[in-house]
């Protein structure tokens, strides 16, 4: 999505913020219409700032008047401060934005970091440039970062305390109206399902120190926070991870049928590959991962059965004895949103619509079949919605019980929309429970993960990388395991088999703590190249 702003200065007014001197705060409401503001004629401030109340806003940068009504509560954790924001308007509100002003510079020119960054990675917002973080989506995984680096200088974090799994956004910028001086945004959206007259949004937070350990200790209550608001439990004692999951160390990509068609490895295939393999490494260290098992990779999608050209069921079944005998662990590829319009036509009932449900959301629409355009008929589902989801559950459920697999994959789990109609966090809490209801004892696996994902899918495929040494890992590996992604190449060429990149030069550097490597079989891998895949387990294992 394109970065766009303003083009004028919406004057909005600030205030002071107590015993920070410098530093002003300002608010905007979203409503379905339009952008509000505060009428500054309007406002009165009492116990000594930290409390406001509008009784009336603006628009278009103060020119006209507006009913409406803000209150915000300011209040203090230590040195921290806290911003409850409430407001009301005719017009559907659908999320607010709290402005910050005159933090100290230096931290910016550092850039901002969060728990998954890198050492070596900052964000720092430049006149052409601003940084723009979406939670929860890939770029922020948890609302809470910082910017600054150094012990001794500024340092600046900020967070959101939400109970709920709902959209929030970091953005800061330079713009002309604030004489080169970055401003710092911090907004929060409202389950659509919920837009109406009235907002009360989450908590924001505002911690400004100069040390190093400060910083830590925020992260450290803002992550007791989430493992309360969530429930999530840890590692070693979640009663959703099978005791043979704690062995895993090895995940094998056995790619099968692409969508054109093409097989990269038949069920017999994927057997000698075990066979193979498990002469080098333990059995009861690899789970064996099958996308494109159900035959045209997304094309099949929603339904599930082994593919015809991979060797039907009598050859899915060979398979599974195999991997029994050897003491591999199947995981089928199953996709949590995915559909085809043509072998599934009643999806717009359950297909993503836009937050003011006018439209269908296209989602994921990679160019299959390479005439360099997106194919037209993948939609995205949205398991919230009850027929979908118990269509869904059926497919997988199926897998399980005729087949005995031991664990499942649903793919794109970690992508979030906020649809007006069904909720989709409530939705997969639903699936998953139900899931582990019908099959005790199965491990339910996704693709990517934020941090209230994990209280439902303990291990999930990384979006950032195996090798990515994180700020702090333990956002990650107190709670859940992630594995290589499929998109990783397989030895040889690099192919990505069934998924749509084609080849991947990019060669992952040794797991960090919570990562769980994998190696992809596509094509000729386990001929030309099985010195470099048994290397490769071994490795992985070590």
């Amino acid at each position: 999505m394109e970065i766009y702003d303003l083009s004028y200065d919406p004057r909005d007014p600030l205030y002071d913020l107590p015993d920070m001197p410098g530093v002003r705060w300002g608010v905007q409401i979203f409503t379905t219409r339009n952008l509000y503001q505060l009428d500054p004629a309007q406002v009165s401030l009492t116990d000594g700032g930290m409390t406001l109340a509008a009784s009336g806003l603006s628009w278009a940068g103060q020119q006209q008047r507006s009913p409406g009504e803000v209150i915000v509560h300011i209040s203090r954790d230590g040195d921290a401060y806290q911003w409850r924001i409430q407001a009301r308007h005719a017009e559907p509100i659908k999320a607010v934005k709290l402005m910050l002003w005159g933090l100290p510079v230096s931290a910016f020119e550092q850039g901002w970091w969060q728990p998954t960054s890198t050492a070596a990675r900052t964000a720092i917002p430049t006149l052409t440039a601003p940084v723009r973080w979406n939670y929860p989506w890939r770029e922020w995984l948890t609302p809470w970062a910082c910017a600054g680096e150094q012990d001794g200088s500024p340092l600046i974090c900020v967070s959101f305390r939400d109970r709920e799994v709902r959209a929030k956004r970091l953005y800061t910028h330079l713009p002309p109206y604030a004489d080169g001086q970055p401003v710092l945004e911090l907004i929060f959206e409202e389950d659509a399902r919920r837009w109406g007259s009235s907002i009360a949004a989450c908590e924001m937070r505002l911690r400004v120190t100069d040390r190093l350990a400060d910083v830590d200790a925020d992260f450290a209550a803002h992550l007791a926070f989430v493992e309360d608001a969530y429930g999530l439990q840890s590692w070693e004692t979640r009663s959703d991870v099978p005791d043979w999951m704690r062995d895993i160390k090895l995940v094998l990509n056995l790619h099968g049928q692409h969508w054109t068609g093409y097989v990269f490895n038949t069920f017999d295939q994927m057997a000698q590959t075990l066979r193979t393999l498990t002469q080098h490494v333990p059995g009861h260290n690899i789970l064996a991962y099958l996308p494109g098992f159900e035959g045209r990779y997304y094309y099949a999608y929603p339904h599930y059965r082994p593919g015809e050209a991979l060797g039907g069921d009598a050859a899915f079944r060979r398979l599974v004895a195999e991997a029994d005998r050897l003491g591999v662990k199947l995981m089928p590829m199953f996709g949590m949103h995915g559909a085809n319009v043509q072998v599934y036509p009643d999806y717009e009932r359950s297909a993503f619509r836009s937050r003011t449900n006018s439209y269908l959301t296209l989602v994921n629409f990679p160019d299959w079949d390479t005439d360099r355009f997106g194919e037209d008929d993948q939609v995205f589902l949205n398991p919230g919605e009850p027929i979908f989801r118990q269509h869904l559950m059926e497919q997988v459920s199926a897998i399980v019980r005729d087949y005995g697999v031991s664990g499942v994959f649903l793919d794109t789990s970690a992508c979030w929309f906020n649809d007006p109609r069904h909720n989709l966090y409530e939705g997969y809490q639903k699936l998953i429970a139900d899931l582990h209801e019908r099959h005790p004892g199965l491990l339910v696996a996704g693709e990517g993960w934020f941090d209230a994902l994990l209280a439902v899918l303990p291990v999930n495929q990384s979006w950032l990388g195996v090798d990515r040494h994180f700020k702090y890992p333990q956002i990650l590996s107190r709670y859940g395991r992630a594995l290589g992604h499929l998109a990783e190449g397989a030895p040889g060429p690099v192919s990505t088999g069934v998924h749509e990149r084609g080849f991947t030069y990019r060669v992952a550097g040794p797991v960090t703590p919570g990562h769980i490597a994998s190696v992809g079989i596509a094509d000729d891998a386990m001929t030309r190249y099985v010195d470099e895949v048994i290397a490769a387990c071994r490795a992985a294992v070590g």
